[in-house]
């Protein structure tokens, strides 16, 4: 592990040192505000985006990306890599593409929450918004792809550490804390210690994943598979303890399971229908066996299952694009955070329509859970004053009862001004 970053960095400094008039410099300054009626609470702040590309002849670049963040509470991270790599295009082969270092991986065909794009970990958020969904952290990762033939390639991803999502530990605690009323915990009067055992990711058992990928007639498809870990965390012991005083402890032992991923990915275009796009992305998720044990105060320990069973998770879409008008409609079975027992369906609705001066879109978005009718609504406009210049303002408001799936996601406004250069 250690001669793998050490390489990394030498190959980097190398890009650094390269000429520095080939650079291809690109990045955007983002001024974001927020207010949230359901808490009274107003959140700002400004971010730069900045990435470059050091070109060091006609077949090998460098790649730097940064995300530098401020924020008026939770600045968790404020200076964020997002991908720092080497790259070769059509090397060492003619055949052979490769990128090295700290990076972004995007696999799956749907845009909206694909269940086989789960390589990369993600920053927690209950924002449903485009930028944020997109987000990832970048994982220090080989990823390389061997053209078979003008049609079909081979793609292997090797990950020789290991990194989790990142969750809050208070937003951790509020998930678990119901899941104890029914050893008649009192979430007002717990304390909660959550320790986590990270898998044996190494050099020599590292994460990988394997993709096939070409055309059939009018559609791109792929075939995955992913070795890896649940990238969250699970309860495997929890003991609880009722003190003296009448408070509960509660201690928490979590890891991560194992999990094997078989992906399908399609995207194509139906004949005679001009615009519209057919997208999808069905994973089938095998699980390690994972238990927790339950230790309980008076006595006696109860088994919860968590994961037991294989299972699936999809996201099946079509977007129609005519004149200035945009629409995607996806089905999603289960999202980000769900897995297991607790995938459930939801729709999803997008529509947009540009101007003809290209300077206004308005948009609406929806997303629905089938389970349990919460629905989450977005309704905005971007704005376009200058080239560079783009405004976005959002409301946004759920709807649902109390522990729904959606339905805590409240009632807000959000004003976003963004420079690119």
């Amino acid at each position: 592990m250690k001669r793998f970053l050490a390489g990394v960095v030498v190959l980097l400094f190398g890009c650094v040192l390269g000429p520095a008039w080939a650079l291809e410099t690109q990045g955007n300054v983002v001024a974001f505000s927020s207010y949230s009626f359901q808490e009274r609470d107003l959140d700002y702040g400004i971010k730069v985006n900045f990435s470059s590309t050091i070109p060091l002849d006609s077949r090998y670049f460098g790649n730097v990306e940064l995300l530098l963040k401020y924020q008026d509470e939770n600045n968790i991270r404020p200076l964020r890599v997002r991908e720092v790599s080497f790259q070769g295009v059509q090397a060492p082969w003619d055949t052979t593409d490769f990128r090295v270092g700290l990076l972004e991986v995007t696999w799956g065909a749907s845009d909206v929450m694909s269940p086989v794009d789960v390589l990369n970990p993600r920053p927690f958020s209950r924002d449903l918004s485009a930028d944020v969904l997109e987000e990832k952290i970048p994982v220090p990762a080989l990823d390389f792809e061997w053209y078979l033939n003008a049609t079909w390639s081979l793609e292997f991803f090797y990950q020789p550490r290991f990194v989790a999502n990142f969750v809050p530990e208070f937003v951790e605690k509020q998930f678990l804390l119901p899941s104890l009323l029914p050893f008649g915990v009192d979430p007002q009067r717990t304390n909660v210690v959550i320790t986590r055992d990270e898998p044996p990711v190494s050099f020599s058992s590292p994460i990988w994943a394997l993709r096939a990928r070409g055309s059939m007639g009018a559609f791109d498809v792929a075939l995955s598979y992913i070795q890896g870990y649940f990238l969250s965390s699970y309860p495997r012991k929890t003991t609880i303890t009722l003190l003296p005083e009448g408070l509960w402890d509660v201690q928490v032992h979590s890891g991560y399971p194992k999990r094997s991923v078989l992906g399908l990915e399609f995207q194509g275009t139906l004949a005679g229908i001009e615009g519209l796009t057919l997208r999808g992305d069905v994973a089938f998720v095998v699980p390690e066996k994972w238990m927790h044990t339950v230790t309980l105060p008076q006595g006696g320990e109860v088994q919860i299952p968590v994961f037991d069973t294989p299972y699936w998770k999809a996201s099946l879409g079509v977007d129609y694009s005519w004149n200035n008008t945009y629409v995607n409609l996806a089905y999603l079975l289960g999202n980000f955070w769900e897995e297991g027992e607790r995938v459930s369906p939801y729709g999803y609705f997008h529509v947009d329509w540009q101007s003809e001066d290209g300077k206004w879109k308005p948009f609406l978005n929806c997303v629905t859970s089938f389970e349990d009718g919460s629905t989450v609504w977005m309704l905005g406009t971007e704005y376009k004053p200058r080239g560079n210049w783009h405004v976005t303002l959002t409301y946004s408001v759920s709807s649902g009862a109390q522990g729904s799936k959606l339905g805590s996601v409240g009632e807000g406004i959000a004003l976003e001004v963004k420079y690119s250069f």
